[in-house]
């Protein structure tokens, strides 16, 4: 769905602020003793959510009715501000990353829950750089902007945004042969 600008960018204000929580709060239990479990945690969010992220966009995003039709208004209108309420997407990277591990292990749910949300907003910003912003050779976000477009033009092909690790480990990879990169 077309949404406003409040709700397209609502989580790049709100991430920050639910990292910041997740940190004190793991660390205000337990203090330097939650360290281990906390970085370990963040860690295997962060892991974790560029393989849910590529999973998400190779099924959810291209199989599932409701969400295939808002990812195809999104691939026939790039530059629209499309996508799922902040409020909501966030919500849901908490409780999946947060949700299975606060019972037993709870400094450690602090870590990956923080590890998913940082991971989901380096996949927001990657997205908005690829089709906002003007990304010439060179810069560092350069061949994620080649990988995306490409999947703009290979639609079965290289769902990693941020990364195309798991495009590679599952055989996903395309190159855009026809088109120049910076469309």
């Amino acid at each position: 769905m077309k949404i406003n600008r409040f709700l397209y960018f609502g989580d790049f204000v709100a991430i920050p602020a639910a990292v910041a929580f997740f940190a004190y709060w793991a660390f205000a239990a337990e203090g330097l003793a939650a360290a281990p479990a906390y970085l370990a945690g963040l860690s295997g969010g962060l892991v974790v959510w560029t393989l849910a992220e590529y999973w998400i966009h190779r099924v959810a995003y291209h199989h599932w009715p409701l969400l295939s039709d808002l990812h195809d208004r999104h691939h026939e209108a790039p530059k629209e501000l499309i996508g799922i309420p902040s409020f909501l997407s966030m919500g849901i990277v908490i409780t999946l990353g947060y949700g299975p591990f606060f019972a037993f292990w709870p400094r450690f749910a602090d870590g990956f829950a923080t590890g998913a949300l940082i991971g989901y907003a380096f996949y927001m910003f990657v997205h908005h750089a690829t089709h906002h912003w003007n990304i010439q050779p060179g810069h560092w976000l350069y061949p994620a902007r080649v990988r995306h477009m490409a999947h703009h033009y290979h639609d079965e092909a290289n769902f990693g945004i941020v990364t195309g690790l798991w495009d590679w480990v599952f055989g996903t990879t395309g190159r855009r042969r026809d088109r120049f990169a910076g469309a």
